[in-house]
């Protein structure tokens, strides 16, 4: 009896080692991610990896294209793009799996389930514009197609161009007359549309941006502040709904604070002096009289020296060193005068009509690698040897404010 007992178990071992065989079972097993997407919408999916392996995936139940997917495999991630087309069914439903290779074995590490659901509805707001006036409207857009839209046009008008940031849409939208028009908004190659506001050509009131209420401006006190960042506004960018054929001015108080200059028939404000005044809004509608619509408050403040100089870099976007690449490039024994391109752009520029006084600022220097290259104390840079280096420079203002830079140094037999 424990003979024919012993004979089974050795005839049920086999029998599991043969179907083993036939049949490998995996380690791990994978779980399935649950994604459901709005018909013409996009998702990215991206997940870390090592940079040995090699990724791929392939798609199954997606005859008909209810989706479709781009895949990248780069170093350390993979990364997968996918943009629904086709609502799904009940039972039918994209599955995506991503695996690797290694060895010519292959294992699943991922996989995806997608339902695509019908295009989901937007909800924008209602505009209002002066008649003959332009205004900038932002619509969200979720989608992988651009926006088409359905109006009267006769009342309005919608240029195709657009400006685009992350999800946003911006249309400049004219009204050609008095009036109102629905528009209906559509995917662009579709029927489908996904919402719809009222735009209203009529004559409303121009007033003053309530964060304008007190306009803050900084002050240069060494040089020209006209062309310097917070230091000067367009009156147009303070008004909301300006009016056609309509001039708009400004009379400031104490314009040895503020003044204005007029660019373009467009009035801008600029810094003067330290202090506070109070300004008044006018405007002109074509030959009518001019009359008040608002008044504000200046306060300027000075600004601190390294925001003087901070202005002057930024009219060099690609730095004040370099010779093309941002890196200046010397030879063994060359040498450069630092301190001279820095008193140039950073100390007395002459395209933003900033100038320091020599008593109001002072420049050290230091290099990381005085074996490449060595500076002095009055910015003397000399190359030693081949190969890299950064000589940084400190200005300090008499105001106590700091601005500091470096100079990347490659050392190269030319």
């Amino acid at each position: 009896m424990k003979f024919t007992k012993t004979i089974v178990c050795s005839i049920l071992t086999i029998m599991i080692i043969a179907v083993s065989a036939v049949f490998p079972t995996s380690a791990t097993t994978v779980n399935t991610t649950e994604k459901t997407m709005s018909k013409y919408t996009k998702i990215k999916l991206s997940a870390a990896k090592s940079s040995k392996d090699t990724y791929k995936y392939k798609i199954t139940n997606n005859s008909k294209n209810y989706v479709s997917v781009a895949f990248e495999d780069k170093g350390t991630t993979y990364k997968l793009h996918v943009t629904s087309l086709k609502k799904t069914g009940k039972t039918k439903k994209p599955l995506l799996t991503v695996y690797k290779e290694k060895n010519g074995k292959k294992t699943d590490v991922k996989k995806y389930r997608f339902t695509v659901t019908k295009t989901e509805k937007q909800t924008f707001k209602d505009v209002k514009i002066n008649i003959k006036m332009s205004k900038k409207v932002t619509l969200k857009n979720i989608y992988a197609k651009k926006y088409r839209f359905k109006y009267d046009k006769k009342v309005i008008s919608i240029p195709k161009k657009f400006t685009s940031k992350k999800d946003n849409r911006t249309y400049k939208i004219k009204t050609l007359k008095e009036g109102s028009t629905d528009v209906e908004v559509y995917l662009k190659g579709t029927k489908a549309k996904v919402g719809a506001f009222k735009v209203t050509a009529c004559d409303i009131k121009t007033t003053l941006n309530k964060k304008y209420k007190t306009l803050k401006l900084k002050y240069n006190g060494h040089g020209s502040s006209n062309y310097m960042k917070d230091c000067h506004i367009s009156l147009n960018t303070m008004l909301s709904n300006k009016k056609y054929n309509t001039t708009y001015t400004v009379t400031i108080g104490n314009e040895k604070v503020a003044s204005t200059y007029i660019d373009k028939k467009k009035t801008h404000i600029y810094s003067v002096g330290k202090g506070s005044t109070t300004a008044d809004i006018y405007q002109k509608i074509g030959k009518k009289e001019e009359e008040k619509i608002g008044s504000f408050k200046i306060t300027v403040e000075k600004t601190k020296m390294n925001y003087v100089a901070k202005q002057n870099m930024a009219y060099y976007p690609d730095g004040i060193f370099g010779s093309g690449e941002m890196v200046e490039y010397l030879s063994p024994k060359e040498t450069l005068d630092m301190k001279a391109t820095i008193v140039k752009s950073l100390i007395n520029n002459p395209l933003t009509g900033s100038h320091f006084k020599k008593k109001y600022y002072s420049i050290s220097f230091k290099s990381s690698d005085t074996s490449v290259a060595t500076v002095t104390s009055i910015g003397k840079v000399t190359a030693k040897k081949v190969g890299y280096a950064i000589v940084n420079y400190s200005i300090g203002f008499s105001d106590n404010s700091v601005f500091k830079g470096g100079c990347p140094i490659e050392v190269i037999k030319k």
